[in-house]
């Protein structure tokens, strides 16, 4: 078996029972042992702002992906020689594509949740800027918020109606 598809809730308690420990996963969540994993997809090894990693990481240069990760996941002191991660690496298969499918949809789907006010210096719209930018805050985390809950459901946005 492949890199392919896997079971996103199977790869969720894989990531409690083996990862959690060492990882977060949200937006602005703190780094522990390892780094937070928050936007790991489409990064560099070793780029994780505020996390020290080995020279090793850093000079490995890989960009993280589903294959990448597939593999580095395997074994990743075979993968990444010199690496502080001192996990030893899923060998089933179906187990790695099912922590990946779930750290895809958790990096992914954490909103950032933006301020509710903004220094009265900061030049925005109309009469009343800071009840302008709320809006704007709200609305923004609202359609970030909805994009996660339909890539949840595996719902398309041509699933969502409005009415007048």
């Amino acid at each position: 078996m492949p890199v392919g598809k896997g079971d996103a809730s199977k790869g969720a308690s894989l990531f409690k029972t083996r990862c959690a420990q060492c990882h977060t996963l949200g937006n602005g969540e703190p780094h522990k042992v390892g780094p937070n994993l928050h936007g790991l997809f489409g990064r560099k090894s070793g780029t994780t702002d505020g996390y020290s990693f080995t020279a090793a990481n850093v000079n490995k240069g890989v960009t993280w992906d589903d294959e990448t990760l597939f593999e580095y996941l395997e074994n990743p002191k075979k993968y990444i020689p010199g690496t502080k991660m001192a996990f030893a690496g899923l060998k089933k298969e179906k187990d790695r594509n099912d922590l990946i499918t779930h750290l895809k949809e958790a990096v992914r789907c954490s909103p950032f949740i933006p301020p509710l006010m903004t220094s009265p210096d900061e030049p925005s719209f109309p009469s009343r800027p800071h009840e302008r930018r709320l809006f704007d805050d709200f609305h923004t985390y609202l359609i970030r918020f909805l994009s996660c809950l339909l890539l949840r459901t595996g719902a398309s946005h041509t699933h969502i109606h409005t009415s007048t």
